[in-house]
């Protein structure tokens, strides 16, 4: 009984409302080609203050971008320019704090600003001095930012800017140089790369010198296109709306039987508006032990993370912002016991 009510429990939180973007930002994320119809997504560009950031460095510029569709605004995004310690030029694209025109609501862009500002506040706080935070570029660039840890990556190279939204932020992004291109490609390698092994690999090339954190949110699934064109994979995932009924429990059991039926029954939701956008991952391709599916809260991930790492927070809205400690000693362990 108390495994059947554990089970239901981890069905119910990957249900939990998540803030997966706007229809059209997870299109233009979702494509890195170059055909993409560019007339489909226009932008406006204006200057900001940096009063309410609450970043750990004083921005020296901020830039808002309005996307819109057919005339109409779709989504914002801030790309805020800074030094970091050492004097270096840095930038972070960053989410507007604001409210839809009712001011009852926060947008969605809104409330993905509130998730990495509690985090980053958690890693502030319990992050030790020397700490490196291993994510995604962006993710690294808001770590930095609005925590003040350093970030492993934070510089988008030349493969990022064939997706419409960061072409039409490139100039007031800093790039990344040669030595952080190559960062890029080994992290794209190991987010879709079987787990035990990104670990290890992950865990061999960091080494004990500093504590190592992975940070990863929901957002990296719209990011498939350009890990392949960094040297990664695509983690063969299906991807399917579902209207949202007015029975939970019946919700659920539509998501199991399409997730079975197109995959191994191991699948990750998220709430947008009146439907569910729910992943799952393709019958016998193995890819249930990409470190990507693993970090994630799919419903098999839920119930037992991959050896080697410690959740040291996630996000309580549906576990949409994750962070993990690399744990050397565990990893060594299950090598030795394979």
């Amino acid at each position: 009984m108390k495994k059947q009510t554990r089970t239901v429990s981890l069905i119910v939180l990957s249900l939990a409302l998540l803030v997966s973007g706007s229809a059209l930002l997870y299109k233009e994320l979702s494509s890195s080609k170059e055909s993409v119809d560019q007339d489909a997504l226009s932008f406006i560009q204006t200057s900001e203050t940096a009063v309410d950031l609450k970043g750990k460095f004083p921005a020296d510029a901020v830039n808002r971008f309005t996307f819109q569709e057919d005339g109409k605004d779709a989504f914002n995004l801030l790309v805020a320019q800074y030094k970091d310690r050492g004097g270096a030029a840095q930038s972070a694209v960053l989410f507007p704090e604001e409210k839809s025109a009712s001011e009852l609501v926060t947008t969605q862009t809104g409330v993905r600003q509130k998730i990495w500002q509690a985090a980053a506040e958690v890693i502030a706080r319990h992050a030790e001095d020397d700490a490196l935070i291993v994510s995604w570029w962006d993710d690294g660039q808001r770590v930095h930012f609005l925590s003040g840890k350093d970030a492993w990556i934070r510089k988008p190279a030349k493969e990022t800017f064939k997706s419409p939204v960061w072409k039409a932020v490139k100039d007031r992004l800093v790039e990344a140089n040669q030595d952080e291109q190559q960062r890029l490609t080994k992290m794209a390698g190991w987010l879709t790369m079987d787990s035990q092994k990104a670990l290890a690999e992950m865990a061999n090339y960091f080494g004990k010198k500093r504590p190592v954190y992975i940070v990863v949110s929901n957002d990296l699934l719209l990011r498939q296109a350009e890990f392949a064109d960094y040297g990664g994979i695509r983690i063969p995932l299906i991807v399917k709306n579902f209207p949202v009924g007015n029975n939970l429990h019946g919700d659920i059991a539509q998501v199991k039987r399409w997730s079975q039926d197109e995959g191994e029954g191991n699948y990750l939701a998220q709430k947008e508006n009146r439907f569910y956008r729910v992943w799952t991952v393709k019958k016998e391709s193995g890819a249930d032990n990409s470190l990507l599916v693993r970090l994630l809260p799919f419903v098999d991930s839920l119930k037992k993370l991959p050896d080697g790492v410690n959740l040291i927070y996630q996000t309580t809205w549906g576990g949409f912002l994750s962070v993990y400690q690399l744990d050397q000693d565990a990893i060594k362990s299950s090598n030795a016991a394979h």
